[in-house]
């Protein structure tokens, strides 16, 4: 039902002085989304090569399962995939784990007419970069750095 890739090594977090403290160490966790194996599959990939835990689903019946089980720090689904698609998967988690709040980045070729207001939104084909960039926001989000408040994301890179 649900790939998961090997354990990536531990991310360290450097203090002001550059030392990196091994124990403070937090790797972070990712669920991908997505209906289309390679795609999927690329965006876990390189996660993973990131020191991410990744889990991937191929629609959202899967990734709520996924969801019932482990606390993600984000989310990355498809909007439309077969049996549920992203935005009943985002109702359905938020209902489960509240703390997903803010943590989920929405992706479609086709424009979104109301992404939620607390999610990104991101136009396919997408960029890896772009989709790092998105969820380092959210981690400083998560972890209460002084970011301003984010509304709904809409982005639109070509890969």
């Amino acid at each position: 039902m649900m790939d998961v890739a090997a354990s990536p090594p531990q991310v360290g977090r450097m203090r002001k002085d550059g030392v990196t403290r091994h124990s403070e160490a937090r790797v972070f966790s990712a669920l991908i989304v997505d209906d289309n194996f390679a795609l999927r599959g690329a965006i876990a990939r390189s996660l993973a090569r990131d020191g991410w835990e990744v889990a991937t689903a191929s629609d959202g019946l899967e990734a709520l399962e996924a969801v019932r089980s482990h606390l993600f720090d984000a989310v990355i689904t498809d909007v439309h995939m077969p049996r549920r698609g992203g935005l009943w998967l985002w109702e359905e988690a938020l209902a489960l784990r509240p703390a997903l709040r803010g943590k989920f980045v929405f992706m479609s070729s086709e424009p979104l007419p109301e992404p939620p207001s607390d999610a990104v939104f991101m136009v396919k084909p997408l960029s890896l970069a772009a989709l790092k960039s998105e969820l380092q926001g959210i981690l400083r989000m998560a972890e209460g750095a002084k970011v301003p408040a984010r509304e709904s994301a809409i982005v639109q890179h070509t890969a």
